[in-house]
């Protein structure tokens, strides 16, 4: 009993030194709140800074999903009308090889080329067998596309390594017109650079001319199976059809700007025939047939795309026929 009594007595001493404490906050005097003068702080503070404390144009956005850029919103085509001229999609940057193929196309291309020669040179025996000459297409294209990255206005990867790049890859292709156990040695060597590249890492540089001619960089033969391969086995059967197209319409953006780019390559100083007029026609019917297809994707259009793509092997035929 007595220790029943002492714990009551405990708890009530407690219960009434607690309301104390309450009562004791309850009257403590409180700081009164500031005031401010409206007339000064206007001064200092805006009222609202987003309309009066920001001046110029707000900035664009800096990056957009590719699928977007290419529909536009719920499917339609790409914001800011379908009239514009084919344009590269990598961000706008003006000059010759930006307006033909965008650094998101190149980069893509490149790393499909990686994984195909990496097959490729596997061993010898494979490319010895007939492997070479899929190396050098493969080549050729890589040293095409590195001397575009090399002149590329907007900001693609690799171009610090372009040039050096260029150049190893355009003794690869050469040297791959035969299969031998020296070639595929060079092949070996290339295809390992290119995995260091694609991988973000480095490869040594060497000097290198930024002015060399085309004859020094790329045939034209390897080219055109190139240009074989992107309007047989992709533009035509990928834009045949309303969902051909509506399946596949990365793949062909794509494809028409690696069409695009060799068609304009093919006009450079250094290629065969060109300073032949007529071979100039052709290229540049190819390329602006191209960029049509360019345009028709980014407007959403499957019958543009068809018919541009038409054009497209209207102008492999008619070349083919003249300089059989």
């Amino acid at each position: 009993m007595r220790q029943l009594s002492l714990v009551l007595t405990v708890g009530i001493l407690g219960t009434i030194a607690c309301e104390s404490a309450l009562m004791a906050q309850s009257t403590e005097k409180r700081a009164t709140p500031p005031t401010f003068d409206n007339t000064a702080t206007s001064i200092f503070f805006f009222k609202d800074v987003f309309a009066e404390g920001l001046s110029g144009e707000r900035p664009a956005v800096l990056s957009e999903n590719r699928q977007q850029m290419i529909a536009g919103p719920a499917g339609g085509g790409m914001s800011g009308g379908g009239g514009a001229a084919p344009a590269a999609s990598g961000g706008g940057a003006a000059g010759e090889w930006a307006d033909i193929i965008s650094p998101t196309t190149i980069q893509d291309e490149v790393k499909k080329l990686n994984n195909q020669l990496t097959t490729t040179v596997e061993n010898v025996r494979k490319f010895n067998g007939g492997g070479f000459e899929e190396a050098r297409r493969d080549f050729t294209e890589l040293a095409m596309l590195f001397e575009i990255i090399a002149e590329h206005d907007g900001d693609v990867r690799w171009k610090e390594f372009a040039l050096t790049a260029r150049d190893g890859f355009a003794r690869a292709g050469f040297n791959s017109k035969v299969g031998t156990d020296n070639s595929f040695k060079e092949a070996k060597l290339r295809a390992e650079d290119l995995q260091q590249l694609v991988r973000g890492g480095t490869i040594d540089t060497r000097e290198a001319d930024p002015k060399a001619t085309w004859d020094a960089i790329a045939d034209r033969p390897p080219l055109m199976q190139r240009l074989e391969i992107g309007y047989q086995k992709k533009l035509k059967p990928m834009t045949a059809s309303e969902s051909e197209f509506k399946s596949n319409i990365e793949e062909i953006l794509h494809e028409a700007e690696v069409i695009a780019a060799i068609a304009h390559a093919m006009q450079k100083e250094g290629f065969e025939y060109h300073d032949d007029e007529d071979y100039l026609g052709f290229c540049q019917q190819m390329q602006e047939a191209a960029l049509n297809v360019v345009k028709a994707v980014k407007d959403n259009n499957a019958d543009a795309a068809r018919t541009a793509a038409g054009d497209v092997g209207q102008s492999c035929s008619s070349c083919h026929e003249s300089y059989r």
